[in-house]
């Protein structure tokens, strides 16, 4: 009876265990997948960053791959940090936003050459929001698209996480762990491994990534540190062109062109065996040209900043943003010690890249911004009114005279010309078909403002940096380089440049820095005429040298 009472027992079972069989399971799969979009998302960062922040230039180690398995680290550590902290469409947003910065950082570097740096974030994001139009031309679809499906396969993942097997607790705990290996591991490298104070702002030091870069960016480069380095840039001169060509008398009517965007090789293009820029082609065989390697690596106001103060741009910030920088030897004061009375002219406002502040520092008689022009029922937007506007004041001028002016109808997406306008291609489709309408526009509104001129004015015509378009003309000799003319009325002064029979003017080896130094030194050394001592005479403000 008890044997078999014994044998009738019925099994007992560890029900609890069985009932934490599946959620063990569904756990094990949360944490794979969990593992599988941390790492997918660490992976795509890491091409990110290789693509966009050139780690090559780093401190010179031979472990690329040892720098891109810390880069690595650094992401995986990021990335469980979001992926565990956030939940549902917070942790999908910050997959678009993802997308929207990939793209962002990969237009910056292609068109700049260098990484969106944290000083050029943090202060000339209103500039970069007034152009995002031509942000939004550069973008390059093909990035676009792998980023569309790199956001598609991290959407995926998440939704295959089933919900609630990992307690809030865990989560925080995984959280804490990896921020803590990001610090750490942050640290270690940036400031004991490979110093990032070593290693020159806005390139090499971002073999950290951006993260780490803009953190030590925010904390190291202050107003006055990048006051100390842009003092240190504009010691260097050069004097290339000065011991070369022969004297220049610029004459008493003087007028410095910055031409947005316009190409070395945009002058010699031709569509359908038409010349885009014809009156420019023709004006330069009786100009000193120059093929030059413009400064470009925070935006167009590196341009004028050079011509203006005769110095490099620290490469850092828009120059004009570093507060101190002294501009009492800027070249408007020099042509105010020459006789001249300077004025400069912009379409765009005084507060874009802050020039008006800079601008008023450096001795210009008067300021013509979008602000004074539009009084004037100038549309300083279209460079044929801005450029009439100047002939007309040159031309009335009774004393000597040098203006300044910075055009910016052809800044791209160069889209902006009204139908009647676009001549060579009357629908343009793609990106080169409208810049080289824009430059077709350019040459016309030049040619009517060299018409206006008197007699014996010098004209010096450069482009501010490159399109960044290319594949519209037949060789890229000189692809990323501007044109320099310094032209004469009247005058043909390429029989006297000694550069182009040497072949430097055109080697594609002169800067930025070079020629605007030439510039400086012709101005100094133009004799004085009787109208430019007469003008000295009543204005207090210059002094006979």
């Amino acid at each position: 009876m008890t044997a078999n009472s014994e044998s009738a027992t019925p099994a007992t079972f560890d029900e609890s265990a069985i009932a934490k069989q599946p959620t063990q399971l569904a756990t094990r799969q949360t944490m794979w997948i969990l593992s599988a979009l941390v790492l997918f998302w660490a992976v795509e960062i890491l091409i990110l960053q290789q693509l966009t922040t050139f780690p090559e230039a780093a401190i010179p180690t031979g472990r690329v791959v040892k720098d891109a398995a810390r880069r690595l680290l650094l992401n995986v550590a990021a990335c469980t940090v979001i992926v565990c902290l956030l939940r549902g469409w917070a942790l999908r947003a910050s997959f678009v936003i993802g997308l929207i910065a990939t793209n962002l950082l990969f237009v910056y570097a292609s068109y700049f050459g260098s990484p969106l740096s944290w000083p050029v974030l943090s202060s000339q994001w209103r500039e970069g929001l007034a152009v995002s139009d031509h942000g939004m031309s550069l973008i390059n679809w093909n990035v676009f698209a792998i980023g569309l499906l790199a956001l598609a396969i991290k959407i995926g993942l998440a939704n295959a996480v089933r919900r609630g097997p990992l307690p809030r607790r865990t989560n925080l705990k995984w959280a804490s762990i990896a921020a803590t290996t990001y610090v750490a591991l942050a640290v270690s490298l940036a400031v004991v491994h490979k110093p990032i104070r070593r290693i020159h702002m806005g390139t090499p030091e971002y073999i950290y990534g951006y993260v780490v870069a803009w953190t030590a960016e925010a904390i190291s480069f202050d107003n006055e540190t990048l006051l100390k380095e842009a003092l240190a840039k504009a010691e260097a001169k050069s004097e290339i062109l000065t011991n070369i060509e022969q004297p220049l008398n610029l004459a008493d009517k003087v007028a410095i062109i910055q031409v947005e965007s316009l190409d070395f090789d945009a002058i010699e293009s031709t569509v359908n065996g038409e010349p885009v820029m014809p009156f420019l082609q023709d004006l330069q065989h009786q100009s000193m040209r120059y093929s030059v390697k413009p400064f470009h690596n925070t935006g167009s106001s590196e341009a004028d900043f050079s011509m203006l103060t005769t110095a490099t741009p620290n490469g850092r910030v828009n120059p004009f943003q570093i507060y101190g920088f002294p501009y009492d030897q800027a070249l408007p004061w020099l042509a105010k010690q020459q006789g001249y009375a300077p004025f400069a002219f912009h379409g765009n406002t005084g507060e874009f890249f802050h020039r008006r502040k800079a601008y008023d520092q450096m001795g210009f008689e008067k300021l013509y911004f979008t602000e004074e022009l539009k009084p004037l029922e100038v549309a300083g937007e279209w460079d044929e009114e801005l450029l009439d506007f100047s002939a007309e004041l040159l031309a009335k001028a009774s004393e000597p005279t040098l203006h300044f002016v910075i055009t910016i109808t052809s800044h791209g997406p160069f889209n902006k010309l009204k139908k009647s306008e676009r001549e060579l291609y009357p629908k343009p489709s793609s990106p080169h078909e409208h810049y080289l309408n824009s430059m077709r526009y350019v040459d016309h509104a030049l040619e009517s403002y060299i018409d206006q001129l008197p007699e014996d004015t010098t004209v010096v015509i450069y482009g501010d940096h490159q399109s960044n378009i290319h594949g519209y003309g037949e060789s890229e000799t000189h692809r990323d380089h501007v044109p320099w003319l310094i032209y004469q009325k009247g005058n043909d002064l390429s029989k006297q440049q000694n550069s182009l029979a040497s072949g430097l003017a055109l080697s594609g080896n002169l800067s930025q820095l070079d020629m605007v130094c030439y510039l400086r030194d012709r101005l100094a050394e133009t004799p004085l005429s009787d109208d430019r001592i007469a003008a000295m005479k009543s204005n207090p403000r210059t002094s006979l040298k």
